[in-house]
């Protein structure tokens, strides 16, 4: 069965341009990806001239667009028909089966929950972010999933344990990991740790069934890949992933510092070219294309920012193998079973 994505076309530093250029490779690969552009007509029919693009599309016009310095929730209301707010209406109208967007992320995440519905069962969505992990320890498959980072800054038990589901069953059915080992982030091993809302959260995880859980895990532990998801609040996840990000600079300013400076650290460098290359490939985001906003009623898939052509073909192949495994309906069905098993009480508010 076809499947169409509808595409943010401002979405990103490099939009339309890359957008397009990354649809292209997409749909000459795959003749099921159908695709709706929301942007400036002028801006894409001008790309796709450029990029020799001979495939059929539907294009929805619109002259606004968020931008990566803008104020998410100001850029919004000051424009009521940025492409975002249109591509979202146009998937809550079923008009597609999935979006994906490069937009700043603010933007997207109170785009979607403004104008799509939610999972029934699921109070808050999750911002999920894949991040490169160890390789050389026994079961790791080289990344996890960390969610939330950002979309929901305060959690209940009950919204983790939701977070837990959303996790497990992305990587189970979009990135055919059988059984994906789950962890929830905390300052000890013990199960006692962490407050009301974590101990309780960990032991709804520790006597579910549908969840392959392996208890707390610390933050020395994130990177080594011994688990495949780690549950947090967004608050502490974003803190995680943008200290990542900045370790990330730092060791590539190092490199180029340590080249720079002596003869003999550049030959060392040179001698390292081809691990460093491998471990470049590994943390690219490229590589992984786009990330899911979980919880809504139908797959929105976050591109990096700076996504390039190959960033963004990505994203449209996770778009793709989000809708045909079926995914939102599995975590439906499990958030639906853990809701009416489980009764709310003061720790979940």
């Amino acid at each position: 069965m076809p499947v169409t994505i509808i595409i943010d076309a401002m979405g990103g530093d490099h939009a339309p341009k890359e957008v397009i250029r990354g649809l292209n490779t997409a749909m000459e690969e795959n003749e099921n990806i159908k695709a709706i552009l929301v942007g400036d007509e002028q801006q894409i029919n001008d790309e796709m001239k450029s990029d020799n693009f001979k495939h059929d599309i539907e294009i929805v016009h619109t002259d606004e667009w968020i931008t990566m310095e803008d104020s998410p929730k100001i850029a919004l209301e000051q424009k009521p028909n940025a492409s975002i707010h249109v591509a979202t209406k146009l998937l809550n109208e079923g008009k597609a089966d999935a979006i994906v967007s490069g937009t700043n992320t603010g933007a997207l995440v109170l785009a979607a929950a403004q104008n799509l519905p939610m999972i029934e069962g699921i109070e808050r969505s999750a911002l999920a972010a894949i991040y490169p992990t160890a390789k050389f320890i026994e079961g790791s498959h080289g990344f996890s999933l960390l969610l939330d980072v950002g979309a929901t800054l305060k959690c209940t038990a009950k919204q983790l344990v939701h977070f837990a589901y959303m996790g497990s069953y992305y990587l189970s059915h979009v990135m055919d990991i059988q059984e994906p080992r789950v962890a929830l982030l905390n300052n000890g091993a013990e199960e006692t740790k962490g407050g009301a809302v974590l101990t309780r959260t960990y032991q709804y995880l520790k006597d579910d069934e549908n969840i392959t859980f392996v208890g707390n895990i610390e933050g020395n532990d994130i990177n080594k890949g011994i688990v495949d998801v780690i549950i947090t609040e967004g608050f502490v996840g974003n803190v995680i992933i943008k200290m990542m990000e900045g370790t990330a600079e730092l060791l590539k300013d190092t490199g180029k510092y340590a080249f720079k400076k002596k003869i003999s650290w550049k030959l060392g460098i040179a001698f390292l070219a081809s691990g460093l290359k491998k471990l470049k490939m590994r943390t690219d985001y490229s590589e992984y294309g786009g990330v899911p906003i979980l919880g809504f009623l139908d797959p929105v898939i976050k591109a990096h920012g700076k996504s390039n052509a190959k960033a963004f073909y990505n994203a449209y192949k996770v778009a793709v193998r989000a809708v045909e495994s079926d995914v939102i309906k599995h975590i439906g069905a499990s958030v639906h079973d853990f809701n009416a098993h489980h009764q709310i009480d003061d720790i979940d508010i």
